[in-house]
Formats: C-alpha cells, structure tokens, sequence
C-alpha cells in the first residue's frame, strides 16, 4: 500500500475516466487535444497550410507544454522516491482538482490558449505519475496503446489459452472502456452545460484525491495500531 496506491485498479480506470473526459472537452471547446499530442501535430500541420496562424501556435505550444510536464513528472518521481516520500501523488490529484476548477472562471474563456497549455502541462505529469495498475502498464490519457493491448493479448490469449494473456486482455479491455466512457460523457455535458463541464472534471479529481486519502490514512493508522501491539 505504501508504495502503489496509485496502482490500485479503481484509480487507474478512474483516471482514465476522466482522461476521456478532459481530451474530448478540450478538443470540443478549444479545437485541440490535450494529450493526442499526434493528433495536434497533425492538426497544425494543416491549418499552417490553410494559414490558419492562430490555430496552429495554440497546438504547438500545447506540444511544447506537454513535453515540459513529462520532463517535471520525471523529475518529481525521482525526487520523491530519493525523500522517500510514498504518496506525494495525493498532491498531484488535488493539484488538478484545483487546475480544472480555476479553468471553470470566466475571465479565463476568453484566452483558449492559455487554457489549453495548461491542461496540456496537468494531463502530461499525470501520465507519467500514474502509468500502472496492479503492475501493469497503461495510458489513462488516450487510447491507441491501450488497444494494441487489447488485441495483441487477445491473440495472444486464443492461440496460446495463456492465462496471463487473459488477465493483460482483461486489463486492456476495461482501460479502454473507461477512455470510451470517459468521452461520452464529456459530450453529453457539454451539450447540457456547456464550458461548466470542466467542473465535473475537477470534481472527480476532488472525489479520487479525498477518498485515496482517507484509504491511506486508514492504511497508516492500522499500521500504527498494529506496530503498538
């Protein structure tokens, strides 16, 4: 517990809920991707074509932006390992919690790119800082690994009956669910409520960072307890 609750499979399906949710909101409200880094290159590679100037400088620094929170979180997973400090990541939810409530202000819609950068910035630290459940690699950002994880163990799983390759199938499978789940939801709220949908967003990262608190304060108080005895 003290060093994977982060791993824990309701906090990666969880995250990657919301990792639907964040790329399809920001792509409907800001016409770029908040961590399809492919799909903003691409994208400004276009719209450079069609001179489309302002578009194509909001996803590059989006790229940029995201570069630099993967160059953070490394950092961040190095120096805490080092302080030998377990659950710094309980910060980093209530830091995205906080990140997406202030996107919510309206003095903030009128400048996309800004808004944009740093979602960009939160969703690449939170990549790199929550990449495991139970072990096993995943992306709760986007999608397309996850799914060549699917199929490559589902075929692995048929031809071979290779349990472990079930268990990856499964893992796979459910990942990319939550992604769908995630986006569909995203667009059903945008259309009810418009840009106050990044409040859900902040929601679920407040409901995920205080109740992986409380599991890890209860955690540590039992160990306590039983180190007493």
């Amino acid at each position: 517990m003290e060093n994977s609750f982060h791993e824990n499979r309701s906090v990666g399906l969880l995250l990657t809920f919301i990792g639907g949710m964040i790329d399809s909101y920001t792509y409907i409200r800001y016409q770029a991707f908040a961590s399809a880094q492919t799909g903003n290159i691409i994208l400004a590679i276009i719209q450079a074509y069609e001179r489309q100037w302002n578009m194509v400088g909001k996803k590059m620094l989006s790229t940029l932006f995201f570069f630099l929170g993967i160059l953070l979180a490394k950092f961040m997973i190095d120096y805490f390992r080092k302080k030998e400090m377990h659950f710094w990541r309980l910060f980093l939810l209530y830091f995205e919690a906080l990140i997406f409530f202030i996107l919510s202000f309206h003095f903030l819609q009128p400048h996309p790119a800004i808004i944009t950068i740093v979602i960009a910035f939160t969703a690449a630290i939170q990549w790199i800082s929550f990449d495991k459940i139970n072990g096993l690699a995943y992306t709760n950002l986007f999608t397309t690994g996850n799914l060549k994880g699917v199929a490559t163990n589902l075929y692995d799983y048929l031809s071979t009956k290779d349990q472990k390759a079930k268990t990856r199938f499964v893992h796979f499978a459910l990942v990319v669910l939550a992604f769908i789940a995630g986006a569909i939801v995203s667009v059903f709220s945008y259309r009810m409520i418009g840009e106050k949908a990044v409040l859900i967003i902040a929601g679920l990262f407040l409901y995920l960072a205080l109740s992986e608190t409380f599991l890890v304060w209860r955690f540590q108080r039992n160990t306590d307890i039983f180190e007493k005895k």
